[in-house]
């Protein structure tokens, strides 16, 4: 039974390099089998099916599942285990170009490197067995592939981790619909921060923000890599780290946007009003951005060459910041601007090479505009249309509200989702689902609507409550052009506390 009871809310709302990368704890519906776990398998489990030839028992005993394919980056090594009693020799049926594979009979192990250049290549490993009795038997393997994180069709999901009890996390579900959990650690062996909040992509290279980093607000130790952690784009390889002593002038971080390495722009709880803060990654310097106080709580925009945020005043004024390096300009927003007064922002996205998308509020009604940046902005330069009478509730801190895919927006009711077009004469606001009688577990988002402008597949979280009830939840993973009530994908009990998804724009 569909909710009774919907108020308008826009929420967003969270082995190492010597091993192979491998899918665990969480399923997915209604595509991919997901419930490895990197255990041994029993005997009736898939991959540990006997396959008898004539006196050859040949099979494999690997602890991933047959129909699971193998992740490794480029370069990394693992090792599969298989059983052939009465074979006389084992040989690899072909070796792709590139890859080392070696059968040692004494130890019954295939081992496997992966190519230093590979990306996104994958083949079937097959071995021959011949038996004493002159019968031969292939065995087909497991699907060997390899993860460039770099392909911009994948998608990350951050977990903030519990702030008492545990790190933060990174998941990458690959562009077949695959989803693997704790990559950073497999790949360094080591944790992201406490409360992980926000992720940038600039230059080949991944930073991630926690807001607690090694320490959180109870003075508790985290063994993790710190606050900020820069990566490899491509294969996550810990690049720079800085822990919460080296940007002690940050008290809450939120939001990372940057430059190049000498601009990295931190969105900050300064004295609970919020402020920028610019970070020197070759030097370590924190510096203030003057102008920035009041800075928001939500995602940046990165925008030829600039950084976009807002501030709505304690007059109903609203103003769009452009932060070029070093200088900031403040551009103030007519304070009625069609049928509804701007005078208090909620979020902004880009539209395009100069355009902003803006959620507004004002006069009783919320609306979704798009703006041309210019020196002075006028009505003129404003588009908008209304999206509903009630404020948007942004009760998750990250702050994204909306997603957009082309010229059509799409955001939530409680846990329907809708779309507007603006290539509508007269848009109206269109429900597509909603996930609540999909599942019934799916009681509330939980900092989730994202779009992934390579594909067009829209990712939404959703987790049954907080409290004991956070382990329930949900990857939704919708084509924007296909059947709203079959996902393309659904990952069950896969995050912990998400704090969104995120897509690879490496420049």
């Amino acid at each position: 039974m569909k909710k009774t009871v919907k108020v308008l809310r826009f929420i967003l709302g969270s082995l190492f390099m010597a091993s192979a990368l491998v899918f665990t704890g969480c399923s997915e519906d209604p595509v991919v089998d997901n419930s490895g776990d990197g255990t041994e398998n029993p005997s009736n489990e898939p991959g540990g099916e006997e396959t008898p030839v004539g006196d050859l028992d040949f099979k494999w005993i690997s602890n991933v599942k047959e129909d699971t394919p193998i992740l490794l980056i480029s370069g990394s090594e693992t090792s599969l285990e298989y059983k052939a009693e009465k074979a006389e020799t084992i040989t690899i049926k072909e070796t792709p170009a590139g890859w080392e594979i070696n059968v040692n009979k004494e130890t019954s192990t295939v081992k496997v490197k992966a190519p230093v250049d590979g990306e996104n290549t994958s083949f079937d490993l097959v071995l021959v067995a011949k038996g004493e009795d002159g019968t031969e038997k292939e065995l087909v393997a497991k699907t060997l592939y390899i993860a460039s994180f770099a392909d911009p069709r994948g998608a990350f999901v951050l977990n903030e981790g519990n702030m008492t009890t545990e790190n933060g996390s990174l998941s990458y579900i690959t562009p077949d619909g695959q989803i693997i959990n704790d990559v950073y650690k497999q790949v360094n062996g080591t944790e992201l921060g406490n409360v992980c909040q926000d992720m940038a992509f600039h230059d080949g290279k991944i930073y991630i923000i926690s807001q607690n980093g090694d320490t959180n607000p109870n003075g508790a130790k985290f063994e993790n890599d710190g606050m900020l952690v820069i990566l490899d784009a491509k294969t996550l390889k810990k690049v720079k780290s800085f822990s919460k002593d080296d940007l002690s002038k940050l008290y809450w971080p939120t939001h990372i946007a940057v430059l190049d390495n000498n601009h990295i722009y931190i969105r900050d709880n300064k004295d609970n009003k919020g402020a920028i803060w610019c970070l020197d990654s070759e030097t370590g310097v924190v510096t203030f951005v003057e102008g920035s106080d009041g800075a928001p709580q939500t995602p940046f925009v990165v925008m030829n060459g600039k950084v976009y945020s807002y501030y709505n005043d304690n007059y109903g004024l609203s103003y769009i910041r452009e932060i070029n390096k070093d200088f900031v300009k403040t551009i103030e927003l007519p304070a009625y601007a069609l049928t509804y007064d701007l005078s208090k922002i909620y979020g902004i996205q880009t539209a395009g090479s100069s355009e902003l998308w803006m959620l507004s509020f004002g006069f009783g009604k919320c609306a979704i505009n798009k703006v041309t940046i210019k020196d002075a902005i006028t009505k003129d330069n404003i588009k908008q249309h209304k999206v509903g009478d009630s404020e948007p509730n942004k009760t998750n801190a990250s702050g994204k509200l909306f997603a957009a895919y082309g010229n059509t927006i799409y955001y939530n009711d409680d846990t329907a989702i809708y779309s507007l077009s603006f290539d509508d004469e007269n848009p109206q606001p269109k429900e597509l689902v909603d996930l609540y009688e999909l599942d019934h577990n799916a009681v509330q988002l939980y900092n989730g609507i994202s779009i992934n402008p390579a594909t067009g597949l829209l990712y939404v979280n959703t987790i049954k409550g907080v409290g004991p009830f956070y382990t329930t939840n949900s990857i939704w993973v919708f084509n924007v052009k296909g059947d709203w009530t079959k996902p393309v994908y659904k990952f069950d009990n896969c995050t912990h506390f998400p704090a969104g998804i995120f897509f690879n724009t490496i420049d």
